[in-house]
């Protein structure tokens, strides 16, 4: 019961930003999640690009993603560790409900043409504000994709050139919750009813983006930094227990959770145009030294409840994405995409075989698009389609004997959750199309 109870007093998982998973847009999708020349979606990869345009630029995208991970049968489900002397065998569901997300991506000039650029993005999803889960901390789940991006993100920034030259500054949006909760809890034997109360609070926390640009004739260099984002959920939960007679059960824990993470990016690329195309490389590399698993910590201050306990030791790399992306002008209506970058883990995969399940494997991810362009009432209108790849690496887990905390009970149920083992890997697919326009 006392357990119950402090599961349902936060919600939580590091989860990461749309556009870091995905991309900002359907265009810059569709060259494998890259800047392009013009476009106000630059505002997510590399808001100094928007300081070269002289003229407002807007674009609004709606995203379709679906997972198709490979499906966990027949595993351990529940054991001593995570439950009360329970021991069952079972399926585990790894695919979530099919999530639609919107952009919108704002860009213009304050004073003048070529004055300095105020830029705004908002990437949320379409039917709630935000959806968070921090779920069974040993049940098998892809980490980096179970309800990580469903969240608002907004991104403001301001950006100048100067000749060749354009610089931006700007931050990137989280936020942080602490509250407390207190219960009195009584069996359905007893007279009275249980009591309680609940009061938290949210407040935003920021974190900065600097960009930089250079102009080489018609190519374009570009590098941006993005401080690491850290949105946490910390909650007192206090409260006691009726044990028959004048006799209590009591409890004072402070429960914490990382609820969101956005890792510390470089972006280094750069842009060859020709008369008919394009050709897009970049690479990024991301520090992850500081993400935690979807683990709800449990710390106790007082009472006679124990304190949770990390089993999972998450074993952390930074990595390095690289990126290629080509562009090519069919006609003066048409132009067709195509992109692919290659992402390793961040998270040891070899770690699957001791407790915990945070699942996360390299992926190699294809892009396709297509562009209509178009006039409305004289001014450029940009008409995007694209559909995106992730093609998961599949590996076969064995997970290793007894339980999470290397307890040995001479039971049959001496075996971790996920046991003896299952295959991870699968599929994720994007459909996306955007509207575009400068005036």
């Amino acid at each position: 019961m006392k357990y119950l109870i402090v599961f349902l007093l936060s919600i939580g998982q590091a989860y990461a930003a749309f556009s870091e998973l995905f991309g900002p847009s359907a265009a810059s999708i569709a060259v494998g999640n890259q800047p392009l020349k013009n476009s106000a979606s630059n505002n997510y990869s590399s808001p100094a690009l928007l300081g070269y345009a002289e003229k407002t630029q807007f674009s609004f995208d709606i995203f379709y993603v679906d997972t198709d991970f490979k499906s966990i049968n027949n595993v351990v489900t529940k054991n001593e560790t995570t439950t009360v002397n329970t021991f069952e065998r079972g399926d585990v569901e790894v695919n979530s409900t099919p999530t639609t997300m919107v952009a919108v991506h704002l860009s213009t000039p304050l004073f003048a043409p070529t004055g300095p650029k105020f830029n705004f993005s908002l990437i949320a999803p379409v039917d709630r504000i935000m959806e968070a889960d921090t779920g069974d901390p040993y049940q098998p789940s892809y980490v980096m994709y179970r309800n990580r991006f469903i969240r608002p993100a907004i991104i403001i920034t301001g950006a100048q050139s100067f000749g060749d030259w354009s610089y931006a500054a700007g931050v990137h949006s989280g936020f942080q919750s602490n509250g407390e909760t207190y219960f009195v809890t009584r069996s359905e034997s007893e007279d009275e009813p249980s009591t309680g109360k609940v009061s938290f609070n949210a407040k935003p926390t920021v974190a900065a983006i600097l960009s930089v640009s250079k102009k080489t004739g018609d190519d374009l260099t570009f590098f941006t930094f993005q401080q690491e984002m850290k949105s946490h959920l910390e909650n007192r939960a206090t409260g006691e227990t009726a044990i028959g007679g004048n006799a209590s059960f009591q409890f004072d824990l402070d429960v914490a959770s990382l609820l969101y993470y956005d890792p510390m990016t470089l972006r280094l690329g750069h842009q060859f145009h020709f008369s008919q195309s394009s050709l897009y490389v970049s690479g990024e590399y991301q520090q992850w030294e500081n993400y935690k698993a979807s683990t709800l910590k449990i710390k106790k201050r007082g009472g006679n409840i124990a304190g949770s306990n990390n089993f999972e030791k998450l074993k952390l790399k930074d990595i390095f994405i690289p990126k290629i992306g080509y562009e090519h002008k069919v006609n003066e209506k048409w132009s067709v995409k195509a992109g692919y970058f290659y992402r390793e883990s961040p998270l040891s995969t070899r770690n699957l075989k001791n407790a915990g399940n945070s699942i996360d494997v390299d992926k190699h991810v294809a892009s396709v698009g297509a562009a209509h362009l178009f006039k409305i009432y004289e001014k450029d209108v940009t008409l995007d389609f694209a559909y995106q790849l992730h093609l998961l690496s599949s590996m076969r887990i064995k997970k290793t004997p007894g339980l999470e905390g290397n307890q040995t009970p001479d039971t049959t149920s001496a075996e971790k959750i996920g046991s003896p083992g299952y295959e991870v890997g699968g599929r994720i697919h994007i459909l996306t199309a955007g509207l575009s326009w400068m005036y």
